[in-house]
C-alpha cells in the first residue's frame, strides 16, 4: 500500500501551479480510500466544510445507500490533509469542494489512470482469479476500500483481538447498508480455512 501510494506521488506534476494542485488532490483522493477506507465517490464529493480540522473527522454526505456518516481519520491522513489545505490557500484556490479539479470537483476519470499507472509501476497488477468461493478482479482504486478493511480485520487479529467483534464498528465506519457485508472481508483473511466459519456467520447475522 505504501508503495503503491507513493507511485501515485510520482506522478505528481510540479511545473505549474493548477496541474500541481490537482494532482495533489488525486493522490490525497487515492491517499483517502487507502487510510478510511471511502469509495471513490466520497472524497471527490467532500466539501470544504466536511473536514474538520480541529476535531479530525470528515463528514460523509448522502452517498450510497442515502446515508450520513462522520468518521475520524488517522493522524497521518488527517496531516495530509492539512498540508493539502495549505497548498490550496497558497495557490488561491477558490473552489467550494475540498479536492479542485481544472474546473469543478475532480472526476473519476482523472483518478484512474493515475491510479493504474502506479499499480502497473509497483508490479502488482494481477489477472482476474478464483480463491476457494471468492472471484478477485484486477486492482481498481476501490481495491483500496477492500484492502482498508481487510487490514483493519487483521491488525486487530494480531493485537489478540476477535475480528469479529470488530465487524459492527467497522460496518458502520465504511458505511454498510447491512452488517453481513462487512462479515465478507472474513473471507480474504484466510479464504479457504475460514469459509465454513464465514457461511455459517453470515447465516446468522442477516438480520442484524
Amino acid at each position: 500500500m505504501e508503495q503503491l501510494l507513493q507511485g501515485v506521488q510520482s506522478q505528481i506534476r510540479r511545473s505549474r501551479e493548477k496541474c500541481f494542485l490537482v494532482d495533489m488532490g488525486i493522490y490525497i483522493a487515492l491517499m483517502l480510500q487507502a487510510r478510511c477506507g471511502l469509495r471513490m465517490s466520497e472524497p471527490l464529493n467532500l466539501g470544504l466544510e466536511h473536514f474538520d480540522p480541529v476535531q479530525g473527522t470528515i463528514y460523509i454526505q448522502k452517498t450510497k445507500f442515502h446515508k450520513d456518516r462522520l468518521i475520524p481519520i488517522p493522524w497521518e491522513a488527517q496531516k495530509e490533509l492539512d498540508n493539502f489545505l495549505s497548498l490550496r490557500d497558497a495557490l488561491c484556490c477558490t473552489s467550494p469542494y475540498l479536492l479542485p479539479g481544472f474546473k469543478s470537483a475532480l472526476r473519476t476519470n482523472q483518478v484512474y489512470p493515475v491510479f493504474h499507472r502506479a499499480v502497473r509501476e509497483t508490479g502488482i497488477h494481477a489477472p482476474r482469479r478464483i480463491i476457494a468461493n471468492m472471484v478477485f478482479g484486477h486492482p481498481t482504486p476501490h481495491s483500496l476500500r477492500h484492502s482498508f478493511a481487510v487490514n483493519t480485520l487483521k491488525a486487530a487479529r494480531d493485537r489478540g483481538r476477535d475480528p469479529q467483534a470488530v465487524l459492527p464498528v467497522l460496518s458502520a465506519y465504511m458505511g454498510h447498508s447491512k452488517y453481513r457485508y462487512t462479515a465478507l472481508y472474513l473471507k480474504v483473511m484466510d479464504a479457504e480455512k475460514r469459509q465454513g466459519f464465514v457461511d455459517f456467520a453470515i447465516s446468522r447475522l442477516e438480520d442484524i
